[in-house]
């Protein structure tokens, strides 16, 4: 009899740029809506691959770890060509359940 080897589901590391930190580790993540230069609302939490800061359009002055898994993250990906990092929407109650570090302050 075979059987079925369990799916490894890999894990990465997001960041996510913000001057809420305090708020964010005390109480949790908040959706944002937003048009996102489409023709539609979207909402969630943006997280990214690689740390962003101003020059990619995250501001803030503390930059957090999320423990994310890969399918997750992929789920809610925001694929544009050309970008040297990866970006997605997701939504705060899932961001929520996740492991969230700081990674940086700027004061």
């Amino acid at each position: 009899m075979r059987r079925r080897t369990p799916e490894v589901c890999s894990k990465m590391t997001a960041y996510h740029r913000t001057f809420h930190s305090k708020a964010i580790l005390r109480d949790g993540f908040k959706d944002a809506t937003g048009s996102y230069l489409t023709d539609r609302k979207w909402t969630g939490v943006w997280i990214s691959d690689k740390p962003l800061d101003i020059n990619e359009g995250a501001d803030g002055d503390v930059l957090l770890s999320i423990e994310i898994s890969s399918k997750t993250f992929t789920k809610y990906e925001w694929i544009e060509e050309g970008k040297p990092y990866r970006e997605a929407l997701l939504p705060a109650k899932i961001l929520n359940t996740l492991r969230v570090s700081i990674v940086e302050e700027n004061p």
